[in-house]
């Protein structure tokens, strides 16, 4: 199935946890592991550094389970289900098995692009047709597209985002920059409207949307590092960690693990909805890079 797509050295697969089939990309860059259950993100190791995403030990690796961990793709919508909570939260692209499109490597970068369109399952949840693209890119940094293609003959509306998950020394010794003076809404106070007066040093609980498409910088001084998130066609920006008494009762989170991430993540959300005629595409890309805090 996969055997088209390898290529020695630099891409990958191979069964992964729970048996659910994942890939690995290798390049001059470092590398990445993804699970195409979800066309997931499961780890980022740069060369040199450790790993910027977290994950969970007591993740479910299980067909139709969310990971917890990694850049989970949010999709259809960002959430909780505007019209029907019973759906389930932050869509169905990351529980469903994507397809492999096609793969590249070349001296400087390696590619995998997977694929997921509209089947009966999808239709049961959502009415549309559609194609979804996500190109992961590995090179000096790694670089996200998440494209979405209207292939029926109505218009539809998603929201979206990339939840990832960087792997911090604690999450209440952080610094945020590039938030500065932008507005937000805190979920943790029924969406009030609020306006980030300094520059971010994370609190836990906290669940935030902020209304920005500026890139983002994440200090983290115990582990020595500075990650820089850029992005392109995101007019929103999620920053969320559920504290101690949230994360108790989440059964996908170990004991005490939720210090150990925070959620910064390119979307389109709340308000910012995207509106695709038929035919029509929309293209968000998240771009991860690290540089090391000198001493």
């Amino acid at each position: 199935m996969f055997e088209p797509f390898t290529l020695p050295g630099r891409v990958r697969f191979y069964p992964g946890e729970g048996q659910l089939p994942e890939c690995e990309l290798t390049g001059p860059g470092g590398r990445t592991r993804i699970s195409l259950q979800g066309a997931q993100v499961l780890s980022y190791e740069p060369e040199g550094q450790q790993d910027l995403f977290w994950l969970s030990s007591t993740s479910r690796y299980q067909p139709g389970k969310a990971i917890r961990g990694g850049i989970p793709v949010c999709w259809p919508w960002f959430g909780d289900h505007p019209d029907n909570p019973e759906l389930p939260a932050h869509g169905f692209a990351r529980t469903t098995l994507w397809e492999v499109r096609s793969s590249y490597a070349d001296n400087e970068v390696t590619r995998l692009q997977l694929g997921l369109t509209d089947s009966p399952s999808s239709e049961q949840l959502w009415p549309w047709q559609f194609e979804l693209i996500l190109e992961i890119e590995l090179g000096e940094q790694l670089v996200l597209s998440l494209t979405t293609t209207n292939t029926g003959a109505q218009s539809f509306i998603i929201t979206e985002a990339l939840h990832s998950y960087y792997a911090v020394g604690a999450a209440d010794n952080l610094r945020i920059e590039g938030l500065k003076a932008h507005r937000y809404q805190d979920k943790l106070e029924d969406f009030a409207v609020k306006t980030q007066e300094q520059e971010l040093e994370p609190q836990p609980p906290l669940d935030r949307v902020y209304d920005t498409d500026e890139p983002v910088t994440l200090i983290d001084p115990l582990l020595k590092r500075r990650i820089r998130i850029d992005k392109e066609a995101s007019a929103s920006t999620i920053v969320w960690n559920p504290g101690a008494e949230i994360a108790a009762g989440m059964a996908d989170v170990g004991s005490g693990e939720e210090t150990g991430f925070i959620c910064i993540e390119a979307g389109n959300a709340r308000e910012r909805i995207i509106r695709l005629a038929p035919e029509e595409s929309h293209c968000m890309k998240m771009s991860v890079g690290v540089e090391a805090i000198e001493d």
